[in-house]
């Protein structure tokens, strides 16, 4: 256990510059602390996943099995980008390349790693024995590609639009039909990701976002559960190294940055 969270440590903190730079790049921290203050049952279950992993830190799990995580990636772009690998409408092979930077970077095997930019915790890396596929079976039981495509209405997804007071709020909006996204599968089944164009009513960029565990075991919030990641930052592109899907996985996965996001650097950091 303390490998592979030493592992995702490092994923998350290859990120530190852009932070730096633009806070916004990863805003879940914010949507944590705020889904922490309004949901008192997420609060009660990070806290027992936070102590279960505090006890449980030192077990050996070096000869564990390969844990092989189905992914459906859900693509929601503009209706004028009807054709496959238009804008917003990113291609089968963007999403390929993705899930095969996802596969290298959790198991050491990113040409990075060998010369890394910072070797702080080279000596601690592990391979946490994950494996990332797109799903072959839909909940129904159907086969998949993995891949659904949902033509929306909405332009763009404003991911400083907060407000959950709103049921379509554009933050998690993208993860609802009736909102002009599209609803996920089974999140105790799959990982789903959200890809589409983020935007940022209150200036700056943010790249991607995703909720640490907890939020799959409460029935009215599971909906939530899940990466979203801007179409520019999806797998190889001019503006993206694949690199922000490796980030949020790792929030997904129960991490906070490993850096400070405020002045004083006293915020607590959750490590589980």
């Amino acid at each position: 256990m303390k490998k592979t969270l030493s592992l995702i440590s490092i994923i998350l903190l290859s990120n530190l510059i852009f932070a730096q730079i633009n806070p916004k790049k990863c805003i879940s921290t914010n949507i944590t602390e705020k889904e922490l203050k309004n949901n008192p049952d997420y609060e009660l279950i990070r806290q027992n996943l936070i102590s279960y992993y505090q006890e449980n830190q030192n077990i050996n799990n070096k000869n564990q099995s390969t844990i092989t995580i189905p992914v459906v990636v859900h693509v929601v772009h503009r209706i004028s980008h009807a054709n496959i690998g238009t804008a917003t409408n990113i291609s089968d092979q963007q999403i390929y390349d993705q899930i095969q930077i996802l596969n290298e970077d959790y198991s050491k095997t990113n040409s990075e790693f060998a010369n890394p930019p910072r070797n702080t915790f080279v000596n601690y890396a592990g391979n946490p024995n994950i494996k990332f596929c797109l799903a072959t079976v839909d909940p129904l039981g159907n086969p998949t590609t993995g891949i659904t495509r949902t033509a929306s209405s909405k332009n763009s997804w404003n991911a400083d639009d907060d407000d959950d007071s709103n049921p379509c709020y554009e933050s998690d909006g993208m993860k609802k039909t009736i909102c002009g996204g599209i609803d996920n599968w089974d999140p105790l089944r799959y990982l789903n990701i959200w890809v589409c164009n983020l935007t940022n009513s209150g200036g700056g960029i943010t790249a991607g976002y995703a909720y640490p565990p907890g939020l799959q075991s409460i029935n009215s919030q599971r909906w939530k559960d899940g990466p979203v990641v801007d179409y520019q930052y999806f797998g190889t592109t001019s503006s993206s190294d694949g690199r922000t899907a490796t980030h949020e996985i790792g929030h997904y996965l129960g991490l906070k940055h490993t850096f400070c996001e405020t002045n004083g650097c006293l915020r607590s950091q959750d490590h589980s």
